[in-house]
């Protein structure tokens, strides 16, 4: 009887796992595509309160879109899109408001939620 218990509990366990096994042919979700190696050019950031600027985080534009991702040194992103016609950048999301800071001439500057990015114009409009 113990035998008969386990089997039958232990058998539709089996096929609900199968069926969760991952399917090589799906495409990665954007979290674990934006999650992986960031790929881009360094840039200056200062992650956290109280953090200075530094270089650490990376900038990718997406081709043939008008989205960027700020990696973190700590693996985290952020999402934005620049209007093609303004320049002005805005969060992908819109959960966390972007406030543009003085960056320079050849620099924007902005901070989302405490973080704080500088990035060279000349990166913002490389195609």
């Amino acid at each position: 009887m113990c035998l008969r218990t386990s089997s039958a509990t232990v058998l539709p366990l089996a096929a609900l796992l199968a069926a969760c096994g991952s399917d090589s042919d799906a495409p990665p979700s954007p979290a674990a595509s934006a999650s992986a190696s960031p790929s881009g050019a360094v840039m200056t950031c200062a992650i956290g309160a109280g953090a200075s600027l530094s270089p650490g985080c990376f900038v990718e534009r997406i081709a043939g879109t008008s989205e960027i991702i700020l990696y973190h040194p700590d693996g985290g992103f952020r999402r934005l899109t620049r209007d093609p016609a303004s320049g002005a950048l805005a969060t992908r999301d819109g959960a966390d408001q972007l406030v543009m800071e003085q960056g320079g001439q050849d620099a924007v500057q902005f901070s989302i939620a405490g973080d704080r990015y500088r990035i060279p114009l000349a990166l913002l409009n490389a195609s």
